[in-house]
Formats: structure tokens, C-alpha cells, sequence
């Protein structure tokens, strides 16, 4: 029977990963073990050198990887000789930054083709240098492609040339951080993959679901555009956001690049701390109660404080609230809660948008939300690397279909004026034209005001946003105070109407017609007639 050789791996400080790796070395021809203990960043390397690329590969898909790099912050790489040994002949520094002798934990004595690195910076900077260029020379490559298919026109090609721009990026971040390629991998799982060890990546993307993102959809449907030959996608003003986003990847890439070349040069890992808190300035007591309420019942991405106004009466603060399940009944619910928990002279006025929507409707709504969406006003957070919104760029604002918001709403007024003003005093269901006119108008206004169309809110808060969109309007709030009752819950009681342009034809009117006065014919023999209703009098 063999007797399988002892070996001790103590710097790892892992006797989980100390006996995984005893196995390796008595089952594989393991050549070399580099560790790098990280002490402030995301990971510390074990780089495993290895005489087979097949064993390597297989290797590499065990699932106790993942274990130890997220239970232990371990990130283990087998990378075999021919790869590893090229990758140094070019000067990659990954490989001249974590397999330092110094980094040995184990060699092989057997093994007749080590990686022995005894260059220090001086000697290596060259290489780094030539390495570093080759990215930027061909970098600017796929710049100028891309720019001159913009001044073409050429809006399919552009967002293809655009696609494997960010794919040229996304392969450099994957050599500098995994010294792996996965170019068989769709965009969307390399972006993924990359969260794990660029966090900040997450900023750049906006998901349009969850396994999906809002610009390699674009790219996906240009190139179906382009095989088909279909008409062009016509999204020009998304060239902007694209070049954004890719930016950012560039920027990540010179990172990395400098963060090598400091810990080159150091001769030890460069510390990076990695600060999740939020901005440390004083809240006030009614926000902190507003957030923690918010928490409670909505999953929220983010929170802005967009707007205050205080008045001699109260102080009404305005939120944005960026996530899932913020339905209008749970902003009620919210409001509701709120009421008995904070001061009688605050109000929290809310409305609420998945990053998702909001990304979708830019196109109506991004003078609106660009405004709102501001660093400084950001109160909560739940991490610090969601994506930043792809602005369109140029956005001209407009107010698209304001005819079909407008004109029920005169046409509700007019109905309503009818009815109210008829001699007879026949006004029922007029507090239902009343209430459906009230949410029309705000809606309308608001629209008109900021660009920005609000969902069905309580009429308390759409009245807020007419007076934040506009403060002048706030001369009529003394109609409001005079109303015999109170007004808001008055308006949200009867509210069973909705705004928008009524599509009945007058053969259809006709028809309705004949039945009300069929059934009321019936109705009126039944109950008149027949003497139910002695005293009745009738018009």
C-alpha cells in the first residue's frame, strides 16, 4: 500500500484547505503553491501551478472552490505550466505580483519546470509597461471603430461594435483579477462572474432582470437586427450611456493596473478598504423613524430626500424610493403608519419605482428623475455598488401624450359642471366626477410641471407634488381647509373613476342608453306604479 506524503501548509492558517490540498498533491503532479494573504481586500490568492491543462480545467469547476472563497475569502486558481509560463513571458503581472518566491508555500522537487521569478521592479517595469500598452494601443482601436461608425450613422453596427468593446474590457478585468478568460460566456454571466471580485461593477449595470442587463439587451437585439436585416434600432440617444459604462470599465482596468504596479514596486499587497457606510451627517429624528418604517414593509434599494418645505405650520419631506413592492398600497400603508409615529406638524410625501421602471421610462421621465436622483440626497442605502442609471444623452423633454391626460380631465371638469349646475339639483354621483376630476388634475399638473406622470398616490400626496412641482399653487390650499369635511379622505373614498380619455362611441352611448332606460321603465313600474313609493315625486 503507497503511504501518502505528509505535507503542511501552515501560512494558510486552514486545516479545511490544508487537507484538500494534501489530497491534491498526492493525486495530481502539483508543481507549485503560491499564497497571498490579503489582510484589507476582497480575496487572498492560492495560485496552484500545474503540469496539465485537463486537470487544470477539471480542476478549476471543483465545487469546494467556491466554499473556501466564500466561507474563508480564499480565491484559488490552477493555472498550468505552458499557460502560466507564457503569461510570465509577457510580462503579465498578475503573475509577477502573486507568484513571488517569497508567496511559496509549496514545490515540487521532482517538477523540472518551476516558475522562478528573481527580477525585482526595475527589471520588470518594461514588462509591465509593454503590457499595459497593448491594452490601451488596442483599446483606442475599437475607440475609433466605434466613433466613426457613430458619424456614419450606422446605429446596428455601432451597438455591435459597442458589444465587443465591452467584451475586449470585461476579458482584461478577467486576466487581471482571475488571470482566466470565459469568452464562451455570454456578457451577462463574465458581469456576474466579475461581482464577486470588482463589487463596484454592479454600479454600471442596470438589470432589466435578474440574470439580465439593460445594455447587452440592446446589443443582443442590434445583432438580430443586423443578421436579419431589420430596421435599424433607433436609439441614438443611448450611445451616450454605452460610452458611460464602458468608461467606467476603462477606469476599473487602469485601477487594477495601478494597484499591481503599487504592489509590485512595495513588495507587498497594497491595503484596500472597501467602506460600505453611509454618510456620517446628522439625521433628523423623522427621517430615521420614515426609513425604518419604509424598511419594515417595502424591499428598498435606496431612499433620496428630494425636497424639503417648511412653513410656519409643518415640514413636509419628499422621498424617492428606488425598489421593488413600493405598490401605492403600501405607500398608503407607509403614510398610514407614519401618522402615529412621528410629530403632527411633519409629513412624508412618497413615491416609489423599481430601478428597473425607472431605466425603462427615461425616455419619458428622465428630466424628472435626473433632478431628484442626486448623491448629496441620499439618505439610505442598502450597498453601496448599485447600478447608476443609464442616462440618455441628449434628452429632450416633452410632453408626450399630454393630450390624452389633458383632455379628460377638461372633459370631467365639463361633465361635472353639468351636472352641479343643473336646475333640477340631480347631483348624483357627482362626488365621484369630483374625485376622479381632483386625481386628473394632479396628475395633469404634475406632468405638465416636472415631466414626470405619478401613479394613482392618495390625493393628500398628489396635492403635495402639485405644490412641490409648483409652490404657487398652494394659494388654494384655503378651498381645501374650507371643505365641510375633511378633503383628502373625502377624495380617496369616492376615488372608484380612473383618468383617461373615455373611447365610447355615440352608437355605443346608444346602446347603454336604451338599456338604462329599458330597465328604468321596469324599474319604475315596479316601485312607482305599482304604489311602493306613494309620496315620490318625480321630475
Amino acid at each position: 500500500m503507497k503511504t501518502l506524503e505528509k505535507h503542511s501548509f501552515p501560512k494558510l492558517e486552514n486545516e479545511y484547505l490544508e487537507n484538500i490540498l494534501r489530497q491534491l498533491v498526492n493525486k495530481h503532479n502539483i508543481i507549485q503553491m503560491f499564497f497571498t494573504k490579503q489582510t484589507s481586500s476582497l480575496f487572498s490568492h492560492l495560485i496552484i501551478h500545474i503540469d496539465n491543462n485537463s486537470d487544470a480545467e477539471q480542476l478549476q469547476q471543483h465545487k469546494w472552490l467556491k466554499k473556501v472563497r466564500n466561507r474563508y475569502q480564499i480565491d484559488v486558481i490552477f493555472i498550468y505550466s505552458g499557460r502560466l509560463h507564457h503569461r510570465f513571458s509577457l510580462g503579465h503581472p498578475f503573475m509577477e505580483c502573486y507568484c513571488q518566491s517569497s508567496a511559496l508555500i509549496y514545490h515540487n522537487p521532482a517538477a523540472v519546470n518551476p516558475l522562478i521569478i528573481t527580477r525585482d521592479w526595475k527589471q520588470y517595469k518594461k514588462k509591465f509597461h509593454a503590457f499595459e500598452e497593448r491594452f490601451y494601443n488596442d483599446h483606442d482601436l475599437h475607440k475609433v471603430q466605434v466613433h466613426n461608425l457613430i458619424s456614419e450613422g450606422a446605429t446596428n453596427s455601432v451597438f455591435t461594435s459597442y458589444a465587443r468593446w465591452i467584451k475586449y474590457d470585461l476579458e482584461y478585468l478577467e486576466e487581471l483579477y482571475l488571470v482566466n478568460t470565459f469568452n464562451s460566456l455570454p456578457l451577462e454571466e463574465r458581469i456576474y462572474n466579475l461581482i464577486t471580485y470588482i463589487p463596484e461593477i454592479q454600479k454600471y449595470f442596470v438589470r432589466s432582470s435578474p440574470d439580465k442587463y439593460v445594455l447587452i439587451d440592446l446589443f443582443s437585439k442590434a445583432k438580430e437586427a443586423s443578421i436579419n436585416d431589420d430596421e435599424p434600432i433607433h436609439k441614438d440617444e443611448m450611445y451616450e450611456a454605452v460610452g458611460i459604462a464602458e468608461q467606467r470599465l476603462y477606469c476599473l482596468i487602469e485601477e487594477r493596473f495601478s494597484e499591481l504596479k503599487k504592489m509590485l514596486k512595495k513588495a507587498h499587497i497594497v491595503e484596500h478598504e472597501v467602506s460600505c457606510q453611509m454618510d456620517n451627517k446628522p439625521k433628523k429624528q423623522t427621517l430615521d423613524i420614515a426609513v425604518e418604517t419604509i424598511l419594515n414593509l417595502v424591499e428598498v434599494e435606496q431612499i433620496y430626500l428630494y425636497h424639503q418645505i417648511t412653513d410656519a405650520e409643518k415640514t413636509t419631506y419628499y422621498l424617492m424610493l428606488i425598489g421593488n413592492g413600493g405598490t401605492n398600497e403600501k405607500l398608503r400603508l407607509i403614510t398610514h403608519f407614519l401618522k402615529s409615529k412621528i410629530a403632527h406638524n411633519h409629513e412624508v410625501v412618497m413615491i416609489s419605482h423599481s430601478r428597473k421602471w425607472i431605466q425603462e421610462n427615461l425616455y419619458q421621465f428622465q428630466s424628472f428623475f435626473s433632478d431628484i436622483i442626486q448623491a448629496d440626497d441620499l439618505i439610505y442605502s442598502s450597498s453601496p455598488y448599485h447600478p447608476e442609471f443609464h442616462w440618455e444623452l441628449p434628452h429632450n423633454p416633452y410632453h408626450a401624450d399630454l393630450y390624452f391626460y389633458y383632455k379628460p380631465t377638461k372633459d370631467i371638469a365639463l361633465q361635472f359642471f353639468t351636472i352641479a349646475n343643473n336646475p333640477k339639483e340631480n347631483y348624483q354621483g357627482l362626488e365621484y366626477l369630483f374625485s376622479l376630476f381632483f386625481l386628473s388634475f394632479c396628475r395633469t399638473y404634475i406632468f405638465v410641471k416636472t415631466y414626470y406622470l405619478p401613479n394613482n398616490l392618495t390625493s393628500e400626496a398628489l396635492w403635495q407634488l402639485c405644490i412641490y412641482a409648483e409652490s404657487d399653487i398652494r394659494k388654494y390650499n384655503y378651498l381645501l381647509e374650507q371643505f365641510w369635511t375633511d378633503c383628502f379622505p373625502f377624495l380617496n373614498k369616492h376615488r372608484v373613476l380612473n383618468h383617461k380619455l373615455s373611447k365610447l362611441s355615440k352608437e355605443e352611448v346608444y346602446q347603454m342608453n336604451g338599456i338604462v332606460e329599458k330597465l328604468m321603465y321596469e324599474l319604475h313600474n315596479l316601485v312607482i306604479e305599482d304604489g311602493l313609493l306613494q309620496d315620490f315625486e318625480e321630475d
